[in-house]
């Protein structure tokens, strides 16, 4: 049973969903090639998480905590530490070594033939193997310990873990296959090549994380709508404007992915590293527009904007948006966001007439969230601590929602929309 964390600390959940652990809110965290660095407030101290994924039936002696202390240049006065029972906690050691400087996480904690002062503590649940490393300078600092120690006794990790993305690639492929063993189906850079499609998995691995038991309803529909592509024939793929007018939507996108993934889709730069792309809804589904079809159309690309956003003002008259407000101390509105997922949440900043409905609420500019297609999240500018509150929220959420955006703040101002600048960078 792990002990109850006090109330103001903060709750840090990996990327994966493979453990929570609690900390003080002032704890500073980094993440960097699969491990974790949290930080105390103006210290240089620093815990470092590694997690190391097991495979079921892997054979092999597994590493150990007197493995990892083998990788310091140099250690001395390594010796095991006796500690209080800690749930899934298998071996903790301390000692004390002089670090690489060079090395990512210690080059700012440490200088050349520094000793400094290490802890560590292992632990097991089923297919994961956790190692945490506390080190700090001078002498040993007991009420540091202390804290590190009411962490880990709140530590929770997952009942049944998600597999890592390499694991749930070949999973994915492995389904595939078994469903469609007459189609040509491979595996390449954590996509799916179904015949002449390519299904990104990188979206469907953020809905599995929350969901490890729901591997094959996430998947396979995804799976079953790019094979039955493969039979569309040019009626589908390349229509009349006229049947797919009134179903054109616009759709935000991150640039880079745009760029790197979908150089042929029709798409036009906006702010905070945005593009809008264009789509036509389906019942079930959306295609996003291609370039050769404006030809074939004879449409401008600022044409197909004006009409998509036409269906957004449409949409908005047929499926209005309720909204969630939140007041400041001062009983003023102070914060807005969607009362439900939807696939057009954040798309509708790109109407001028949402957003000035929204700064008439509050009657203030807004900063606004938009880590994902389905949710937004719009602060008063009069509130710089919620604006600071959400700007951390943003991030979290951009790491783990399922169509990720941007990390950045927008600013909603009468002039139009903006990125947020953070002066504190």
């Amino acid at each position: 049973m792990s002990d109850t964390p006090p109330e103001h600390w903060s709750v840090y959940t990996d990327s994966s969903h493979w453990f929570q652990l609690w900390h003080p809110p002032q704890w500073n965290i980094e993440e960097r090639g699969g491990t974790v660095a949290l930080r105390p407030l103006d210290s240089k101290s620093l815990l470092a998480i590694n997690t190391i994924w097991i495979a079921t039936g892997e054979s092999g002696e597994l590493p150990s905590l007197n493995d990892v202390v083998s990788q310091f240049p140099q250690s001395r006065n390594v010796q095991s530490v006796v500690t209080d029972e800690i749930d899934f906690l298998t071996d903790a050691l301390q000692g004390e070594a002089v670090l690489e400087p060079g090395s990512s996480w210690f080059k700012k904690l440490v200088k050349p033939s520094h000793w400094c002062c290490w802890k560590m503590w292992s632990f097991r649940k089923g297919n994961l193997l956790m190692v945490f490393t506390l080190l700090h300078q001078g002498e040993r600092d007991t009420e540091l310990e202390s804290i590190m120690r009411m962490m880990l006794g709140c530590l929770q990790i997952a009942d049944v873990p998600a597999d890592p993305p390499e694991v749930f690639a070949q999973r994915a492929l492995l389904l595939a296959r078994s469903k469609y063993s007459l189609s040509k189906i491979e595996l390449e850079d954590f996509q799916l090549l179904i015949d002449s499609s390519r299904l990104n998995l990188a979206n469907f691995y953020r809905a599995y994380v929350r969901q490890p038991d729901q591997f094959q309803s996430i998947l396979l529909p995804a799976i079953t709508t790019a094979v039955q592509v493969q039979g569309w024939g040019e009626k589908e793929t390349s229509p009349p404007l006229e049947m797919v007018r009134d179903r054109l939507m616009p759709m935000l996108y991150p640039e880079n992915a745009w760029q790197e993934k979908f150089p042929n889709i029709v798409g036009q730069p906006w702010v905070a590293g945005l593009v809008i792309l264009y789509v036509v809804d389906e019942a079930n589904a959306y295609w996003y527009v291609r370039e050769e079809l404006l030809e074939v159309w004879s449409l401008t690309a600022e044409s197909l904007h004006e009409i998509a956003i036409d269906n957004l003002q449409s949409y908005f008259e047929t499926d209005p948006m309720e909204m969630a407000v939140a007041t400041n101390e001062h009983g003023d509105p102070a914060m807005l966001m969607p009362g439900k997922p939807d696939t057009y949440n954040s798309v509708r900043l790109l109407s001028y007439t949402f957003l000035e409905k929204m700064r008439g609420v509050t009657r203030s500019d807004l900063a606004i969230g938009v880590p994902g297609r389905d949710f937004f999240v719009a602060v008063s500018m009069n509130s710089p601590q919620m604006v600071d509150m959400i700007r951390v929220r943003v991030l979290s959420d951009f790491q783990s929602t399922d169509h990720p955006l941007t990390d950045r703040l927008l600013l909603i101002t009468a002039d139009g929309v903006s990125e947020l600048i953070d002066e504190q960078k």
